[in-house]
């Protein structure tokens, strides 16, 4: 069993919820009996597959599980993929899996691209560390549902005012229920993020005591994209509460959490072509700036 769990790849679970995608993209071109079930069952073998090779990087980690910025992406990669999921069991008329699974995808994408090299820490900094990283994982993960809930919204209303006749396999859940889902999400992202990034100034304040970690300065790429996301989230979210009992507040609302959702893809681009001391030792940044001196 466990040269089987060692033998499980990224490929293997992308490649599951690629095919899930798949089909559920084509209740749009031809209905099938078997499709729901084909669907699902990829979905979930994507899913086991994908949390027993987090369970083993956790089990195998030298240090504290799943502290890498590889491992943080593959988690929200995780936690969407479940609700994606059981959002189709629950609601097997709504492509649920066509709005979720390109996220789910695009971060994998995006985990593989990442550094897999654990953070350092040592006792005074795993609390905050943990603290830091469960906020800002929970923040993007409502960022990702906010947008998908405010993607549907757009369509329903789109399709409702022109009367239109719905499309095969396309049954959108309720106005009043995707307009309460998007306002609560962009709430929980601004909250988050915000404690996301207090949390993250904390962190590098102990990690400066402590002599771990370089600190890491105010005018760092990572600091200012995650400033400038955590900025537009709260704007976004008081506009949202503002605009909440006006005729056209819902529809700004659900613009906004797409506009969101693109700020964060913007961000996690940012922080994979920019230069960051954010994660590095001391070491690490000195044998980096001698790199770069060197010709």
């Amino acid at each position: 069993m466990g040269d089987f769990v060692a033998g499980i790849s990224v490929v293997c679970f992308a490649a599951s919820y690629a095919v899930a995608l798949a089909f559920e993209a084509s209740r749009l071109l031809f209905r099938s009996g078997v499709r729901g079930a084909a669907m699902l069952g990829f979905a979930t073998a994507g899913l086991f597959a994908h949390t027993l090779f987090l369970l083993w990087r956790a089990i195998n980690e030298p240090v504290v599980p799943l502290s890498s910025e590889f491992d943080w992406y593959l988690l929200a990669a995780w936690l969407l993929a479940a609700g994606s999921l059981w959002l189709t069991v629950a609601n097997p008329k709504t492509p649920v899996g066509l709005f979720f699974l390109p996220i789910v995808l695009l971060l994998i994408g995006r985990a593989e691209m990442s550094s897999r090299t654990p953070f350092p820490q040592n006792p005074a900094t795993q609390a905050w560390g943990m603290i830091h990283g469960s906020f800002n994982l929970a923040a993007s993960v409502a960022v990702a549902i906010g947008a998908v809930a405010g993607l549907m919204w757009l369509i329903q209303a789109g399709r409702l005012s022109r009367k239109a006749t719905p499309l095969r396999g396309f049954r959108m859940p309720s106005l009043e229920k995707l307009a309460i889902l998007t306002s609560r999400c962009a709430l929980v992202a601004a909250t988050t993020g915000a404690a996301g990034f207090l949390s993250g100034i904390v962190l590098n304040a102990v990690n400066q005591q402590q002599g771990l970690l370089e600190t890491v300065p105010w005018n760092d790429p990572v600091v200012l994209r995650m400033g400038l996301l955590v900025a537009w989230l709260l704007v976004a979210a008081v506009v949202s509460r503002v605009l909440a009992r006006r005729p056209e507040g819902t529809r700004v609302t659900a613009s906004l959490s797409l506009v969101s959702l693109v700020v964060l893809a913007a961000s996690m681009v940012w922080g994979l072509v920019g230069p960051t001391r954010h994660g590095k030792s001391p070491e690490v940044v000195k044998a980096d700036a001698a790199a770069g001196d060197t010709p």
